[in-house]
């Protein structure tokens, strides 16, 4: 079980969530199937998968600001691995998508960089006394490569939408709303003191999920710029509002993870992008892990990518962000990036290292 038991994202706390149980649990709960969760369900819980963005995203802003304290050449080797991994399957996924004309409605461009992005994501295995230092490197790695895999999303999501302003500005408007959220919640939390503390960083919450949903931008980007400011602010708000925002973690990742298995719809554009995606996600996960090796001390070339193959939850979120914005042109790769998360789960399996300890 220690095969399944890791970080869901920068900052969070290690947990056995493994994709190959609550996806196809979703799915058996779906339309399709059982119809317990169905498309008016789904339409519901929506707001579900705004909050649960927003809350992985100031997860992972409170954790990059705590690291940009102290830099580290790990930064740089995740930034590395992540923009392989992104190259690797875009372009692949770009040149496939010229060959086959296969019908999809999004643009080509949004297509593979937002396969990508889902991609990029990887969950960092839990660390314990005594592990391989190639463990506790791989760790770091991965849960650092999640930053800029959300910079690029909220802009992909701003090409995706039917919007009137250039794709910066949107991604420059998602990270203002992130940040004056982040300001109110500053001003609220550091001024209050017992149950109205919490009651306040839910309303914080509710507005970073909120806001750029209804704008059609990224509740992950916002949050992680709020998450961001509330590190850099003075005071305890980034402590304050980690521990909030613990006690519903695992509840959420589970829901979001549900969700996704409900929402997988097969089409013959999401099966024909499934099998690209997961060749070129293992590609760029080795190629990525075998450059980031280079910055980061003692591991070895070979190593580090085998560790990177387990998917993170942020691709996942983003895919089902991505369905909020375009709705069901995007459908084909919720499918791709949520089948696909499966097969890497079952790969990483295959291709863990045998020995962790150190």
């Amino acid at each position: 079980m220690r095969v399944f038991r890791t970080h869901a994202a920068l900052g969070l706390r290690p947990l056995t969530a493994p994709v190959m149980l609550f996806i196809p649990l979703g799915v058996l709960l779906g339309q399709n199937v059982l119809g317990i969760i169905s498309a008016n369900a789904l339409a519901h819980l929506d707001i579900v998968i705004s909050v649960g963005l927003a809350t992985l995203g100031v997860f992972i802003g409170i954790a990059a600001g705590r690291e940009g304290k102290q830099p580290t050449r790990l930064l740089a080797a995740s930034t590395i691995e992540a923009g392989i991994t992104i190259a690797v399957v875009s372009a692949a996924v770009l040149v496939l998508l010229g060959i086959w004309s296969m019908p999809i409605e999004l643009p080509m461009l949004v297509v593979a960089l937002a396969l990508g992005v889902c991609a990029s994501a990887s969950a960092a295995p839990s660390v314990e006394a005594g592990d391989a230092a190639v463990r506790i490197v791989a760790a770091r790695v991965a849960d650092l490569d999640d930053v800029m895999p959300i910079l690029l999303g909220g802009f992909v999501l701003s090409l995706a939408g039917d919007r009137t302003e250039s794709p910066f500005a949107a991604t420059a408007l998602t990270v203002g709303v992130g940040l004056a959220t982040g300001l109110c919640g500053w001003l609220l939390v550091e001024r209050s003191e017992g149950a109205e503390r919490g009651v306040f960083v839910l309303g914080a919450l509710a507005l970073l999920a909120g806001a750029p949903a209804y704008l059609g931008l990224s509740p992950l980007l916002g949050g992680m710029a709020a998450g961001f400011f509330w590190v850099i602010a003075p005071g305890q708000c980034d402590v304050i509002v980690a521990r909030e925002l613990r006690k519903g973690q695992h509840p959420l990742i589970v829901l979001l993870l549900i969700i996704a298995g409900a929402r997988l719809l097969p089409s013959l554009a999401g099966v024909w992008l499934f099998a690209p995606y997961v060749v070129f996600r293992f590609a760029g996960k080795v190629l990525g892990g075998w450059t980031a090796s280079r910055l980061a001390p003692g591991v070895a070339p070979s190593d580090l990518g085998a560790y990177l193959i387990p998917p993170g939850v942020i691709g996942i979120a983003f895919a089902l962000n991505l369905h909020q914005v375009a709705g069901a042109a995007a459908a084909p790769l919720v499918f791709a990036a949520t089948a696909g998360a499966i097969a890497c789960e079952a790969l990483a399996i295959a291709v863990a290292p045998a020995v962790d300890r150190a």
